[in-house]
């Protein structure tokens, strides 16, 4: 568990509170602490979601070209949620025969929860679904009142356009319970493990800490509807 952890509070736990509380540990010695994500931009480039329309066409004129990194939202999504490493050395591809890898096996010192894949190794499969699953050791516990999304990399075909693989991408939420809560002093929260399941493209190499994805909150969708706004005559014209 993270050095941060504190006796669980109620603070917080109220869905219109403002800040909530996850928590992190280890399963294994090898994993990579979780870290805020952090792509590469160009911070010397004007902002131009900051700018007036006439600022922006005064850039224009002058010869700038715009590309995504000028766009506030595409910057933001660029830093939002906790990076997920590789914790080791490995190689997997698809043959005719399903999948196949090269990879370190989990050692028995190695396992601080006491866990270890079927495979023995830090990469598994699914049974019979063909597809690859990277271990990488890390656990989250979230308030239960939330889900935890495990996402690949936001527009990585641009911060990482030679990646040979996507990741499935997933929602963990209460209603979902496969991976035990061990700490009794937090009974609000659930568990969830940060294996990535991938889709391999081509033969790929993964070093240690190299980047693979992204975890981050998310509502549930009991806790949000979307409705149609419908403007009445009393709101003022956009005119």
């Amino acid at each position: 568990m993270s050095k941060e952890l504190e006796p669980h509070s109620k603070q917080g736990h109220d869905v219109n509170e403002r800040q909530w509380t996850f928590y992190w540990e280890r399963e294994y010695t090898t994993a990579i602490a979780p870290e805020r994500l952090r792509l590469d931009f160009h911070p010397h480039r004007p902002l131009m979601t900051n700018m007036s329309l006439q600022e922006q066409q005064q850039l224009a004129a002058s010869g700038y070209r715009v590309i995504p990194d000028d766009c506030g939202p595409v910057r933001m999504v660029g830093q939002y949620g906790w990076l997920i490493r590789c914790p080791v050395d490995c190689k997997i591809r698809r043959t005719a025969t399903g999948v196949k890898w090269q990879a370190p096996p989990i050692l028995p010192e190695e396992r601080l929860l006491g866990y270890k894949s079927f495979s023995g190794t830090y990469v598994d499969t699914i049974l019979n679904s063909g597809y690859a699953k990277l271990c990488c050791g890390i656990r989250f516990y979230y308030p239960k009142q939330l889900g935890i999304m495990l996402k690949d990399l936001p527009n990585h075909f641009y911060h990482f356009p030679n990646r040979t693989f996507q990741v499935w991408e997933g929602i963990k939420s209460q209603e979902y319970k496969l991976t035990p809560n061990r700490y009794e002093f937090l009974p609000d929260y659930d568990a969830f493990v940060a294996n990535v399941l991938l889709q391999i493209e081509k033969p790929t190499t993964l070093k240690r800490g190299d980047p693979i994805a992204v975890v981050i909150p998310v509502l549930l969708p009991k806790h949000f509807t979307l409705e149609e706004l419908r403007p009445t005559s009393h709101l003022p014209s956009d005119r």
